[in-house]
């Protein structure tokens, strides 16, 4: 683990980082063999009982696997249940027409919890597996950045900007990473960028910056595959406590006792 173990105070925030859920339009629908549903209810589950004072649940993306209306009305209300501000973004397996977004595009979604603030973005473009975080919304992004200089920033998107070390992975990351960076680096303030979409535990570090990604709820990939692999550890989520003085400390959980039986012969993403 890259950040420093801190002693938690009654003034730190604790966010709870989601990703990749694939739900379907059916609670009782099966993804490459295992119910998305059942699983994304067995981490929140986990969720509630370690964190139930938490401030925020964050999901970066690929909310929906089959991405309909109802599908996203079922996800609303369950996370209304559970009394805990949440946000999410579109992953490339959402549908931007029915996704319920927080502000009207290209506008990020700034959320403000005291010293922090975290912002959001929409890397997904329809009908592409990899990402592009659209010009309007990088231009949007600094003007955000040049407000928020007093505040410690984490930002969000759900495609990777860095290479995973997997080849049919990598095709699919973030496409415009570099201008991304150009618009983050003048900003010291930038502690770190969340994103999903890999299904796995990743650290990176640039300018000062950690990049992180998440388990996924459901189907977990195998890091360091060169072809299409599925790994059958347990699903997980992503804790991180946030200190006033821009200190953080983040860690994983996975889902004790939880069977994973994957159909291998799903061959592509």
């Amino acid at each position: 683990m890259q950040s420093k173990i801190l002693q938690q105070t009654d003034k730190d925030k604790v966010i709870i980082q989601i990703t990749d859920t694939h739900l379907m339009d059916k609670p009782d629908a099966k993804f490459v063999g295992i119910n998305p549903e059942e699983s994304f209810h067995a981490v929140m589950e986990d969720v509630q009982q370690r964190f139930p004072n938490a401030d925020l649940i964050l999901h970066t993306g690929d909310l929906a696997q089959a991405a309909y209306p109802e599908t996203y009305a079922r996800y609303l209300n369950y996370m209304r249940g559970f009394g805990i501000d949440f946000y999410h973004i579109p992953g490339n397996h959402d549908n931007l027409s029915f996704f319920p977004f927080h502000v009207p595009e290209p506008e990020p979604t700034v959320i403000e919890l005291d010293q922090w603030c975290i912002i959001l973005l929409n890397s997904t473009v329809s009908g592409r597996t990899d990402g592009k975080i659209q010009p309007e919304q990088l231009v949007r992004l600094k003007q955000r950045l040049e407000q928020l200089r007093d505040k410690f920033v984490i930002v969000a998107c759900h495609h990777n900007p860095f290479e995973m070390h997997s080849k049919w992975l990598d095709q699919h990351k973030l496409k415009n990473a570099d201008e991304l960076k150009a618009v983050l680096e003048p900003f010291n303030n930038i502690k770190l960028l969340l994103h999903g979409h890999v299904h796995q535990e990743s650290y990176n570090e640039w300018n000062g910056i950690q990049f992180i990604s998440t388990p996924a709820t459901c189907v977990q990939f195998k890091p360091l595959s060169q072809e299409f692999s599925f790994d059958p550890i347990a699903p997980g989520y992503r804790c991180l406590h946030l200190k006033a003085n821009g200190e953080f400390e983040t860690y994983v959980h996975r889902l004790d006792h939880f069977n994973v039986t994957i159909n291998e012969e799903i061959s592509g993403y």
